[in-house]
């Protein structure tokens, strides 16, 4: 079994991890200075002591005018390695000076070992001038010296204090942990909270608020609310593919039901062949309404399934006016005049089939519920990066009550006028189908002088210019 990871846990370890390495840091950079200043401080003494042991050296008082240290008074460690000479005399001296350590002009801080343990010396060169107001200006004594202290408790009060903070910082850490790790767990439950109330959510149960908590946390709003609105659109659509499905069942088995009917009349008792071959007519016709039925379904489907881009593009004057022109018959059987004002072309992302459905559905739809002598009017026209396709006719119109579920499958506003005039409830479902799948869009509304209008707003199609090579007749 696959062992889930937490992200809690990952959270603390993360910044404990974080933590860990600003203390390592912190506690290299303390240790860094602290070495630093001890050894400044160190260098100071050794330097300072160094200067004593110039001051000692003083006139012998004979009449070579030689030098001679009296280091009494001065206080020197007892650890203490040093030389002072002039001229390669010794003046005096404390220890075993090593042999690296040798007199120099510049000031110079070196470390050497006397003996196991690690010395620090401080050597430089001074001069001692004797009887300074001579007219010679007096003897000059050039002296060198070399004082130099063992560095052990310098390294012992380093790693003290470098404990000190390591302990310091176990201790902060340790306290940060915890305290860190129950802020975590408490700025994590809201999102326990959001996962509980989406458990809730069944195939009976779409309601889903996302808590209070969830709504107040900044970095969790924006997820509740998408949450919120995906659950809705998917209580919509489920709702509308369960009505679909129940009013698709109901079409069917209505029609399914009068052919039964009529068969069943036709076999009680024996008839005429005129009798026969009515019965069977009206059956067939029952059945070519079935299959019609079955056939939008099916178109219907199709353009409802997602697609990543339109899969052509059509030039939508053309399309209009082969409606226009294949509507004809039907709408001089009702004498209705049709007329087109099409004032642009333009291409438009649907097939030209699909295209053809859209428009022969609206403008047959528009002579169906069209009164005699009636005009339908078919308008065509561009408006900034949209084209519009606008069909007016002067019939009934719709009733107020039947506006916000005309697009919905197998809705009818007057089911048994529908049926006489053949209608399957499918046409404009299938109509905003394939405005939706182009991105597209469909309305309609009531005429302030009576009928009704249908507007379709499609987005512009640019066609990609043919290279020159293709261009080219040959």
């Amino acid at each position: 079994m696959t062992r889930l990871a937490s992200m809690t846990r990952r959270l603390i370890l993360t910044v404990l991890f974080l933590e860990l390495l600003s203390a390592v840091a912190l506690v290299l950079a303390i240790t860094i200075h602290e070495r630093h200043t001890q050894l400044a401080a160190f260098d100071a003494q050794l330097q300072g002591t160094a200067q004593s042991l110039m001051g000692a050296v003083q006139d012998a008082e004979d009449e070579s005018d030689s030098v001679i240290l009296e280091p009494r008074g001065l206080n020197l460690d007892k650890h203490a390695v040093f030389q002072v000479d002039e001229a390669g005399r010794v003046l005096g001296a404390a220890g075993v000076l090593p042999a690296e350590i040798k007199p120099v002009q510049e000031p110079t801080i070196r470390q050497a070992r006397v003996g196991k343990k690690l010395y620090r010396f401080y050597s430089f060169q001074g001069l001692r001038i004797i009887d300074p107001g001579k007219p010679d200006g007096g003897v000059r004594h050039t002296v060198s010296i070399a004082y130099g202290l063992p560095v052990e408790h310098i390294w012992h009060e380093i790693a003290e204090a470098t404990r000190f903070f390591v302990i310091a910082t176990i201790a902060l850490l340790g306290m940060t942990a915890v305290i860190m790790t129950w802020r975590i767990r408490k700025g994590l439950q809201p999102i326990r909270e959001l996962a509980q109330e989406a458990e809730q959510i069944s195939a009976t149960n779409w309601n889903f608020n996302a808590p209070i908590s969830a709504r107040n946390t900044q970095e969790l709003q924006p997820l509740a609310a998408a949450l919120e609105s995906a659950m809705n659109r998917l209580q919509r659509s489920f709702e509308q593919q369960r009505r679909f499905t129940s009013d698709a069942a109901h079409e069917l088995k209505t029609d399914v039901a009068i052919i039964k009917s009529s068969l069943q009349l036709l076999s009680m008792k024996k008839r005429t062949v005129e009798e026969y071959s009515q019965g069977l007519g009206a059956s067939f016709e029952d059945l070519a309404r079935l299959e019609t039925t079955v056939q939008r379904m099916l178109t219907l489907a199709r353009l409802e399934q997602p697609t990543e881009a339109s899969s052509g593009s059509c030039l939508l004057r053309n399309v209009v006016e082969d409606a226009a022109y294949q509507s004809k018959a039907f709408a001089e059987i009702k004498d209705i005049a049709v007329t087109t004002q099409l004032a642009t072309n333009s291409f438009v992302p649907i097939d030209s089939r699909d295209a053809l459905l859209l428009c022969s559905n609206l403008i047959v739809n528009a002579i169906q519920h069209s009164d005699e002598h009636s005009i339908v009017i078919i308008t065509l026209k561009a408006q900034e990066d949209n084209v519009h396709f606008i069909v007016e006719d002067e019939g009934e119109g719709i009733a107020e009550e039947d506006l916000a579920h005309i697009f919905h499958p197998f809705y009818r506003g007057d089911p048994s006028r529908s049926r006489k005039k053949g209608g399957t409830g499918l046409g404009l479902s299938i109509c905003k189908a394939i405005c939706d799948r182009a991105n597209g869009s469909i309305a309609i509304s009531n005429r302030p002088s009576g009928g009704a209008r249908v507007l379709v707003v499609l987005p512009l199609f640019h066609p990609s210019p043919l290279p020159v090579s293709a261009s080219i007749k040959h």
